[in-house]
């Protein structure tokens, strides 16, 4: 009898640590679970945080690469305006060259007939005005003459006083038409550096 009692207990004591063992390790699974729930909540929180840093980064982004956009297109449009510039630039130089190569031609027309006329005159002046003397018809005295070449009354009057008896009077005259648009386009239409030079400096109405 005390041995079957004694069994009894013995197995009561197992059964008491067996249930004592599983309510541990029940505690021990509901801490992990709680830790695991924890570390899941965390990571959800770390993610979420990851997430609006992310997005915050990506708006930054494309609002930059906006901008970007928007300084290329500036700077290609600025290229365009400075190529267009560049090129008027250049037009204008090659024009400027070209004036100042008739400039030129039309101030050594101007030395060539002064030579041939006995007229002196201040080259400096040109285009605005036509400025010397020349000497009289008889040739006792100096003609002072100061026109401005918009003046085409003066004009007029001085290209009659210039050697108006001269073989080269017509010469004058188309020199003082050069680049002048109130005297038409038909009577420039054959005015040139070349057609006003063409003259014989030896001959002996440019030497007297």
């Amino acid at each position: 009898m005390a041995q079957q009692q004694f069994d009894i207990n013995k197995r009561l004591m197992t059964m008491l640590k067996n249930e004592m063992r599983a309510g541990e390790q029940k505690n021990a699974h509901v801490k992990q679970t709680a830790k695991v729930n924890n570390n899941v909540a965390s990571v959800k929180e770390t993610l979420e945080q990851q997430k609006r840093a992310y997005e915050k980064v990506n708006a930054k982004t494309l609002k930059r690469r906006k901008d970007l956009e928007a300084c290329e297109a500036l700077i290609e449009a600025v290229q365009e305006q400075v190529t267009a510039a560049k090129q008027r630039n250049d037009a204008m130089r090659e024009r400027l060259a070209e004036v100042r190569k008739e400039h030129n031609q039309y101030r050594g027309c101007v030395r060539v007939l002064c030579d041939a006329t006995n007229i002196l005159m201040n080259t400096s002046e040109l285009p605005t005005k036509i400025k010397g003397v020349t000497v009289s018809g008889t040739g006792d005295q100096w003609l002072p003459f100061d026109v401005s070449t918009s003046d085409l009354k003066g004009l007029s009057m001085l290209g009659n006083r210039i050697q108006c008896n001269s073989l080269y009077a017509d010469k004058w005259n188309q020199l003082l038409q050069v680049g002048n648009p109130d005297s038409g386009p038909q009577r420039n239409l054959n005015v040139t550096a070349s057609s006003i030079v063409e003259i014989d400096l030896t001959s002996p109405q440019s030497q007297r």
